[in-house]
């Protein structure tokens, strides 16, 4: 039997019916406004919270690689639901949100599994796994004919170096663009929270995962939030990639969840769009 994702999260983080989460998307976009963007686009970090909050951000990304080809988006994020050694891969089947079906790419996936033993299946890592399934309706309005390969960390620090190696040997095979779902700073004051995340966004252009695994550990401490991003694995995954390819990364957006009409500047979440490209 062929394998079915169906949403976990629609109705919750994006709108459940079909012409209002396109119209959602679609008014995000329009509002996004960027800059030309000289060379070819690798990937982004995108957040992944309520469209409400994070959507507008995360749609500066999306605006980015409108109309790109791709044939396979690579979909990774750190666990929300469960902890476990290694890395899961979504292997087979399809996702389906309001806007239709995507297939996963079988091919890729086969190879990402045959690269290291900590590579697995492990659906139920998935399941209720929001930070993926809510980039995939932005996916579905600006590419067209794409396969997804979801990817979720679910230990710290100990696969990303590994992973990132795959992925450049899974670029040999196919175009591909990486979407890394994490959110920034976690409940801190509003102005906190634009001071803490303006030091994160700083040390992640920098390019080097070992720094800013360090600097992240540091501003943890300093300003005693439990995370300063919630998929520290899936970024220093990018961050690898851009070192070892060169790139260059550019911050699209930022904003937190207290700069919507919805937000609450007690507590807020930082969120940023930021794009890592081959500068022509």
């Amino acid at each position: 039997m062929e394998k079915i994702r169906y949403p976990a999260v629609a109705g919750q983080f994006y709108p459940e019916e079909k012409e209002n989460l396109e119209r959602q998307i679609e008014d995000f976009l329009n509002r996004a406004k960027i800059e030309k963007i000289e060379g070819e686009i690798v990937g982004g970090i995108v957040p992944h919270a309520g469209y409400i909050f994070s959507g507008f951000v995360a749609s500066h990304f999306y605006k980015a690689i409108e109309k790109e080809k791709f044939e396979t988006a690579i979909l990774i994020g750190d666990s929300h639901y469960e902890r476990f050694e290694g890395i899961s891969v979504f292997k087979s089947g399809k996702w389906i949100t309001p806007l239709g079906e995507v297939l996963v790419d079988e091919n890729l996936a086969k190879e990402l599994l045959d690269f290291s033993p900590r590579f697995f299946e492990r659906d139920s890592a998935h399941l209720f796994e929001h930070s993926l399934e809510v980039q995939i309706p932005f996916l579905q309005k600006v590419l067209k004919n794409f396969k997804i390969l979801p990817i979720i960390f679910g230990s710290e620090d100990k696969d990303w170096k590994d992973l990132a190696r795959a992925i450049l040997k899974l670029r040999e095979k196919k175009k591909v663009i990486l979407v890394i779902s994490s959110d920034l700073s976690h409940y801190p004051p509003y102005e906190i929270a634009k001071e803490l995340d303006k030091k994160t966004v700083k040390e992640i252009l920098k390019l080097d995962p070992e720094k800013f695994s360090k600097k992240a550990d540091e501003l943890e401490e300093k300003y005693k939030v439990d995370c300063v991003a919630c998929a520290k694995d899936s970024i220093k995954t990018i961050l690898e990639i851009s070192k070892i390819l060169k790139l260059k990364a550019k911050l699209l957006k930022y904003q937190n969840s207290g700069d919507t009409v919805f937000g609450d500047k007690e507590r807020v979440v930082g969120y940023c769009s930021i794009l890592f490209f081959n500068f022509s």
